[in-house]
């Protein structure tokens, strides 16, 4: 900019890229709104030096709080340059409501990200305190920018284009198996270069990856929509960041679908190998043409026996306490040749002895009183009678006449997260460490933030360090978290910090840290368990606070037989 240009830029509306009516329907821009570079000048020390390409000298401007100083002669390269120091040193009332420095920082960090990605012919670079946070040099495709500014979940990618009409779609998608615990981290929509947090662009990506990727998941997503202008309307929003299009159940489609069909094309519908069954040898007389075959019938075809059941494997720590040697599992039904579990008898089988005489209840301290849940017909867990296992994860259970069901992954958790909360360091045990320490690369934003609170962490016996940029090495853990995922463990800390548990005090930071810790050490859904482990199960949670798991959701909900009665028409 010249210099008329220069003091022109601070005036309020100044910078309106508006010359007719016409253009209010053809913003293509993304530059500031009109106030925002005043308003920046008046609440900072700012100072914008600029040249333009035909002027050997440039120009030099300084608002100091919003007061203008005169503009002076400055050598300096083409282009412009703003630094904006000291911000809101005249209005300390504003300053107040910052979060922390390593928040302010995150933020400061996720908007250059997104900048980044979308534009990976510009070299970008931020420092802080003297250190070099980001260094994202110039490339020449968003895959690899996306692989340098999202590590392992960036590299994963693969690129995706479509057309349609006037519409556009070029987006890098994560295939099956790669998502993220928040869409904050997870979803870079653009439209028409402009970063948004579209409701209708969210929602199409989340109806491709519909049954693709777990509830609660989000999938890693950098998308950009190019439509005409006029298609699209960029001024509902003060910071730009919300659009509105003309048609928006035909955008909605058009990413809906097109990403749909990618995910397809891509593997989703891929073949699973059939591993082939043993059958005994028989010739075949269709594909031997030297083979003769008598004019009778053909033999019936052969029916392959069902397929083996999967090797059982037992679910982690810390709720199943070890059994005797020598004292077999108690059977609830005759059980087949390597079957893990028995569904309810058929008329050939022997029906299921009765369940053994209720215990005793559990010791309750004395300052904790025995309490009586509406989500159980009879007064203890134990007091139910086990009926089986639906899908791998749902517990189905019998108690007075009405129908339990029990989620499993949601009960282990509350044990396992009220153990923790109860004798945290006794429960967690020394931090055991690691033969080799686990490296954790994270994006930058999350990377500020996790690391202002590794001295939380530490003192829950995770030991986690600084590894260089944006890694960290997690050289200890508590023994009940070895078997652990810690790559996804810490990513999903780091989303938690950054989603709010920055800013909660040191018990609620506490809390919230060892309700993931209790998630990634609880069995998971589609995990088969015998009998035996299901009632222990349920005597644990006997012992707990059980009426919702460590993230809300409900643990057991009945069914009475008035409900069945209704569904079956018989009321």
């Amino acid at each position: 900019m010249d210099r008329q240009d220069v003091l022109m830029c601070i005036e309020r509306h100044g910078t309106s890229k508006l010359r007719t009516e016409d253009d209010l329907n053809h913003v293509s821009t993304l530059g500031f709104r009109g106030e925002a570079m005043p308003s920046i000048a008046a609440v900072s020390r700012f100072e914008l030096t600029s040249r333009p390409a035909d002027q050997e000298v440039g120009t030099r401007l300084a608002v100091h709080g919003g007061k203008i100083q005169p503009p002076e002669p400055a050598g300096c390269p083409v282009g412009t340059r703003v630094m904006v120091r000291a911000l809101f040193f005249n209005v300390p009332a504003r300053r107040k409501f910052l979060r922390a420095a390593g928040t302010e920082l995150g933020h400061c960090v996720d908007a250059v990200v997104r900048e980044a990605l979308i534009r990976p012919e510009l070299d970008w670079t931020v420092t802080h305190d003297g250190r070099a946070l980001l260094r994202a040099p110039a490339v020449k495709t968003r895959a690899a920018r996306a692989a340098e500014l999202l590590s392992d979940q960036g590299q994963a990618l693969f690129p995706f284009e479509l057309s349609s009409g006037n519409a556009t779609i070029e987006a890098l998608l994560s295939p099956v198996g790669v998502h993220h615990a928040n869409a904050a981290g997870a979803m870079f929509l653009y439209v028409n270069g402009r970063y948004v947090r579209d409701l209708t662009l969210r929602k199409a990506v989340n109806e491709a990856y519909r049954h693709i990727v777990p509830k609660g998941r989000y999938p890693t997503v950098v998308l950009e929509l190019r439509l005409p202008s006029d298609e699209v309307d960029v001024n509902v929003h003060p910071s730009k960041v919300e659009v509105r299009f003309r048609d928006t159940n035909d955008v909605f489609r058009f990413v809906a679908d097109g990403l749909r069909d990618a995910l397809e094309r891509h593997g989703l519908r891929r073949v699973v190998p059939v591993t082939p069954y043993e059958r005994p040898p028989q010739p075949s007389l269709l594909s031997s043409p030297s083979a003769g075959y008598d004019a009778g019938p053909p033999p019936p075809p052969r029916v392959a026996p069902p397929p083996p059941p999967a090797p059982y494997t037992p679910p982690p720590a810390p709720y199943t306490p070890p059994s005797p040697p020598d004292a077999p599992r108690p059977p609830l039904v005759t059980p087949a040749p390597a079957e893990p579990f028995v569904a309810p008898p058929r008329p050939e089988t022997r029906p299921e002895p009765p369940p053994p005489p209720p215990e005793a209840p559990p010791q309750r301290p004395r300052n904790e009183p025995m309490r009586s849940d509406p989500a159980l017909p009879v007064p203890r867990f134990q007091d139910l009678r086990v009926i089986g296992q639906l899908v791998g994860t749902y517990i189905l259970c019998e108690g007075a006449g009405e129908l339990v069901i029990l989620d499993q992954h949601a009960a282990h958790e509350r044990v396992t997260l009220y153990r923790l909360q109860q004798h945290t360091r006794e429960r967690l045990g020394a931090a055991q460490r690691l033969l080799t320490p686990v490296i954790v690369e994270l994006p930058l934003s999350r990377a500020a933030v996790l690391e202002a609170h590794l001295d939380e962490l530490r003192a829950l016996n995770l030991e986690v360090e600084p590894y260089g940029g944006a890694s960290f090495a997690i050289s200890a853990v508590p023994p009940g978290l070895a078997s652990a995922d810690l790559s996804r463990l810490l990513r999903d800390l780091a989303d938690e910090l950054t989603e709010g548990g920055a800013g909660l005090a040191g018990r609620d930071l506490a809390e919230r840290v060892l309700a993931t810790m209790a998630c990634h050490n609880s069995i998971r859904a589609h995990h088969t368990l015998s009998p035996y482990e299901m009632r222990e199960l349920l005597k644990a949670l006997d012992g707990v606070d059980f009426s919702v798991c460590a993230h809300g959701r409900p643990v057991a909900i009945r069914v009475d037989q008035r409900e069945l009665e209704r569904r079956f028409h018989r009321a």
